[in-house]
C-alpha cells in the first residue's frame, strides 16, 4: 500500500493499484530486477529529495523483504527438511538398539 500511495501516480503500470503493487513489490523482494522500478521513478522526478526518498524506500524494501523475508522462508524450509531426516535417523537408531539387545540376549542364552 505504501508504494501505491507514494509512487502510484508516477508509475501507474507498476504501482498504480494495490494488486499490481503487490506483484511489483514481490518481484523486488525476490531481487528480480529490483533496481528497475526505482530507476524508472528517479528518472521521472526532478527533485533530488524525491530521488533520495525513492532510493531509501526501495533499499529498505529489498533489505527487509528480499534478505530477511526470504531468509526466514529458507530457514523454515531447511528446518523441515532436516527434521524429516532426523526422524528417520532416530527410527534407525532405535532399530539398531533393539537388534543389539536381541543379540546380547541370544549370546547370554547360548552361554547358559
Amino acid at each position: 500500500m505504501g508504494a501505491t500511495i507514494l509512487f502510484g501516480e508516477k508509475l501507474p503500470e507498476n504501482l498504480g493499484n494495490p494488486f499490481i503493487s503487490l506483484y511489483t513489490i514481490f518481484k523486488i523482494f525476490t531481487v528480480d530486477g529490483w533496481y528497475e522500478i526505482p530507476d524508472l521513478l528517479a528518472a521521472q522526478n526532478q527533485s533530488i529529495y524525491w530521488v533520495i526518498l525513492i532510493r531509501i524506500y526501495f533499499l529498505v524494501t529489498v533489505v527487509i523483504g528480499g534478505i530477511l523475508g526470504l531468509s526466514i522462508a529458507n530457514a523454515v524450509f531447511v528446518d523441515e527438511m532436516t527434521a524429516d531426516n532426523t526422524q528417520k535417523a532416530e527410527e534407525m537408531l532405535i532399530e539398531i538398539k533393539n537388534d543389539i539387545k536381541s543379540l546380547r540376549n541370544e549370546m547370554n542364552n547360548s552361554r547358559k
